[in-house]
Protein backbone atom coordinates (compact mmCIF):
# COMPACT_ATOMS: atom_id res chain seq x y z
CA UNK A 1 0.00 0.00 0.00
CA UNK A 2 1.54 3.50 -0.82
CA UNK A 3 1.59 6.51 1.71
CA UNK A 4 -1.12 8.16 0.78
CA UNK A 5 0.75 11.37 1.50
CA UNK A 6 3.38 10.69 -0.13
CA UNK A 7 2.31 12.96 -3.32
CA UNK A 8 2.09 15.85 -0.66
CA UNK A 9 5.44 15.34 0.45
CA UNK A 10 7.35 14.97 -2.89
CA UNK A 11 5.91 18.05 -4.52
CA UNK A 12 6.44 20.24 -1.39
CA UNK A 13 10.54 18.83 -1.27
CA UNK A 14 10.35 19.31 -4.97
CA UNK A 15 9.83 23.46 -4.13
CA UNK A 16 12.94 23.73 -2.19
CA UNK A 17 15.02 25.37 -5.39
CA UNK A 18 12.05 28.15 -6.05
CA UNK A 19 12.40 31.96 -5.32
CA UNK A 20 10.93 32.36 -2.21
CA UNK A 21 10.31 28.88 -1.44
CA UNK A 22 9.86 28.84 2.13
CA UNK A 23 7.05 31.41 1.62
CA UNK A 24 5.63 29.23 -0.70
CA UNK A 25 6.07 26.23 0.96
CA UNK A 26 4.47 27.75 4.36
CA UNK A 27 1.45 28.87 2.07
CA UNK A 28 0.78 25.64 0.73
CA UNK A 29 0.78 23.83 3.99
CA UNK A 30 -0.96 26.98 5.85
CA UNK A 31 -3.68 26.59 2.92
CA UNK A 32 -4.14 23.23 3.04
CA UNK A 33 -4.10 23.25 7.19
CA UNK A 34 -6.17 26.42 7.31
CA UNK A 35 -8.72 25.21 4.62
CA UNK A 36 -9.56 22.20 6.65
CA UNK A 37 -9.54 24.03 9.56
CA UNK A 38 -11.98 26.55 8.28
CA UNK A 39 -14.43 23.74 7.26
CA UNK A 40 -14.33 22.39 10.68
CA UNK A 41 -15.51 25.60 12.38
CA UNK A 42 -18.17 26.26 10.01
CA UNK A 43 -19.37 23.04 10.57
CA UNK A 44 -19.35 23.26 14.09
CA UNK A 45 -20.41 26.61 14.35
CA UNK A 46 -23.26 25.76 12.30
CA UNK A 47 -24.47 23.60 14.64
CA UNK A 48 -24.63 25.69 17.69
CA UNK A 49 -21.23 26.24 19.58
CA UNK A 50 -20.20 29.51 19.56
CA UNK A 51 -17.13 30.75 17.57
CA UNK A 52 -14.75 31.18 20.73
CA UNK A 53 -15.77 28.06 22.02
CA UNK A 54 -15.11 26.57 18.47
CA UNK A 55 -11.72 28.32 18.04
CA UNK A 56 -10.66 27.34 21.64
CA UNK A 57 -10.96 23.83 21.06
CA UNK A 58 -9.94 22.90 17.41
CA UNK A 59 -6.91 25.67 17.83
CA UNK A 60 -4.80 23.21 19.72
CA UNK A 61 -5.36 20.66 17.27
CA UNK A 62 -4.32 22.81 14.56
CA UNK A 63 -0.84 23.99 16.60
CA UNK A 64 0.18 20.23 16.58
CA UNK A 65 -0.65 19.61 12.98
CA UNK A 66 1.02 22.46 11.94
CA UNK A 67 4.07 22.49 14.11
CA UNK A 68 4.30 18.86 12.22
CA UNK A 69 4.03 19.82 9.17
CA UNK A 70 5.74 22.98 9.02
CA UNK A 71 8.91 21.30 11.11
CA UNK A 72 9.43 18.85 8.41
CA UNK A 73 7.81 20.87 5.15
CA UNK A 74 7.92 24.58 4.97
CA UNK A 75 11.15 24.63 7.55
CA UNK A 76 12.78 21.18 6.52
CA UNK A 77 13.84 20.70 10.11
CA UNK A 78 16.18 17.34 10.14
CA UNK A 79 15.84 16.97 13.72
CA UNK A 80 13.94 14.07 14.58
CA UNK A 81 13.93 14.20 18.21
CA UNK A 82 11.52 16.64 19.65
CA UNK A 83 13.31 19.56 20.07
CA UNK A 84 12.30 21.60 23.55
CA UNK A 85 13.46 24.26 22.45
CA UNK A 86 12.38 24.42 19.22
CA UNK A 87 8.36 23.56 20.56
CA UNK A 88 8.73 25.68 23.13
CA UNK A 89 8.85 28.37 20.77
CA UNK A 90 6.06 27.17 18.72
CA UNK A 91 4.30 26.85 21.77
CA UNK A 92 4.74 30.92 22.90
CA UNK A 93 4.10 31.66 18.38
CA UNK A 94 0.77 30.33 18.58
CA UNK A 95 -0.23 31.14 21.91
CA UNK A 96 0.06 34.76 20.75
CA UNK A 97 -1.99 33.99 17.32
CA UNK A 98 -4.53 32.38 19.79
CA UNK A 99 -4.79 35.27 21.61
CA UNK A 100 -4.66 37.69 17.98
CA UNK A 101 -7.39 35.41 16.75
CA UNK A 102 -9.67 35.56 19.92
CA UNK A 103 -9.07 38.87 20.11
CA UNK A 104 -10.77 39.45 16.52
CA UNK A 105 -13.55 37.70 16.87
CA UNK A 106 -14.36 39.35 20.12
CA UNK A 107 -13.91 42.51 18.53
CA UNK A 108 -15.41 42.35 15.32
CA UNK A 109 -17.94 39.84 15.93
CA UNK A 110 -18.20 40.60 19.89
CA UNK A 111 -18.41 44.43 19.54
CA UNK A 112 -19.07 45.13 16.62
CA UNK A 113 -21.55 42.55 14.81
CA UNK A 114 -19.84 41.55 11.91
CA UNK A 115 -20.55 37.98 10.86
CA UNK A 116 -18.24 35.25 12.48
CA UNK A 117 -17.73 33.54 9.18
CA UNK A 118 -15.94 36.40 7.26
CA UNK A 119 -13.95 37.45 10.82
CA UNK A 120 -12.83 34.02 11.13
CA UNK A 121 -11.75 33.90 7.65
CA UNK A 122 -10.01 37.53 7.93
CA UNK A 123 -8.59 36.02 11.05
CA UNK A 124 -7.30 33.30 9.77
CA UNK A 125 -4.91 35.67 7.10
CA UNK A 126 -3.93 37.88 9.55
CA UNK A 127 -2.94 35.16 12.16
CA UNK A 128 -1.17 32.87 9.12
CA UNK A 129 0.92 36.25 8.08
CA UNK A 130 1.95 36.98 11.91
CA UNK A 131 2.89 33.30 12.34
CA UNK A 132 5.10 33.35 9.28
CA UNK A 133 7.00 35.98 10.56
CA UNK A 134 7.06 34.60 13.79
CA UNK A 135 8.07 30.98 13.02
CA UNK A 136 10.76 31.90 10.51
CA UNK A 137 12.56 34.55 12.27
CA UNK A 138 11.90 33.46 16.09
CA UNK A 139 11.14 29.37 16.15
CA UNK A 140 12.67 27.77 13.36
CA UNK A 141 15.41 30.32 12.56
CA UNK A 142 18.69 29.38 11.63
CA UNK A 143 21.02 29.07 14.63
CA UNK A 144 24.37 30.09 14.07
CA UNK A 145 26.78 27.08 15.00
CA UNK A 146 24.15 24.70 12.36
CA UNK A 147 25.06 26.96 9.22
Amino acid sequence: MTNPTGWFRRFINSLHHLPFAKLFRYAVVGLTLNLLGYLVYLAVTSLGLSPIATVSIFYPLSVLAGYLAHRRHTFQQKVQTLDKITLGRYIMAYAAGYLINIGLIQLLYGELGYPHQLVQAGAILIVAIFLFVALNFFVFKERLHDQ
